[in-house]
């Protein structure tokens, strides 16, 4: 929903690249101040919990929650290396 609000709300304010969500991730990490990118990051933030969440609503109570946490840190380690260190 974030996401959303981000791509109708300010693509248009945003200066720099509109074809790559990736290289406008990487801007963001300069501009934080900035609502559009700060609105970015924070849409960033809320997909790299997602598997968190997900599995934390089935698995809580039982012992699988620490593959939960595990799948959550590879998860996030992969997304944020390719955001923000593209090689």
């Amino acid at each position: 929903m974030l996401s959303l609000f981000y791509w109708f709300r300010f693509r248009a304010e945003v200066a720099g690249p509109k074809g790559n969500l990736l290289v406008e991730i990487q801007n963001a990490g300069n501009h934080w101040k900035q609502t559009p990118y700060l609105v970015l990051i924070l849409a960033f933030l809320l997909f790299l919990t997602f598997p968190l969440t997900l599995g934390f609503h089935f698995y809580l109570r039982t012992d699988a929650n620490v593959l939960v946490v595990v799948v959550w840190i590879i998860w996030a380690y992969n997304w944020s290396k390719y955001s923000f260190f593209r090689e």
